[in-house]
């Protein structure tokens, strides 16, 4: 007759594992808490007015708003600060095709930022001549505790190839 196997050993490690499931779980949710807390959402939405042509010079935009842009004409985007509470802590950024920051303002106060009537300009490195072909993504977020807790509007532009 067989003997019963000692089933034992595995009955351990599969309790082990479990344990080890538990907790990588539990850091999961640690983890999304503190870069996700909850109750941060706020329903604020900032409103971009346009994107324009930038006159690097005069530090004032000219020209219509377009979604269109060549190789060596800068732009920058208008928010509405104004319509965020003054004391919203936010930041607005570009960021070209390869996630590289490129431009921003803030963080700062809305209302800082609405009595300078803050533009978001993209600034061309120095080493370059042009800013690189591809899209451009403004993200407006807001902070809360010195991180960002909240996206408030995103808005995409395209640089073109030279023709």
């Amino acid at each position: 007759m067989r003997s019963p196997e000692d089933f034992r050993p595995l009955y351990w490690t599969m309790l082990g594992l479990g344990a080890v499931a538990l907790l990588i779980l539990a850091l999961g949710v640690l983890t999304l808490l503190r870069f996700a807390p909850l109750g941060q959402h706020t329903g604020y939405h900032a409103q971009v007015d346009g994107v324009f042509p930038y006159n690097a010079r005069s530090g004032q935009v000219d020209g219509p708003p377009s979604t269109h842009f060549r190789r060596d004409q800068p732009f920058a985007a208008q928010v509405e600060w104004d319509r965020l509470p003054a004391g919203m802590v936010v930041s607005a950024r570009w960021y070209d095709s390869l996630d590289s920051e490129v431009g921003s303002v803030g963080p700062a106060p809305a209302g800082q930022l609405a009595d300078r009537r803050a533009l978001v300009p993209v600034v061309t490195p120095a080493d370059l001549h042009a800013n690189l072909p591809g899209s451009y993504t403004l993200k407006i977020v807001r902070y809360s505790g010195g991180q960002p807790v909240e996206l408030l509007d995103s808005e995409s532009v395209v640089v073109l190839h030279d023709p």
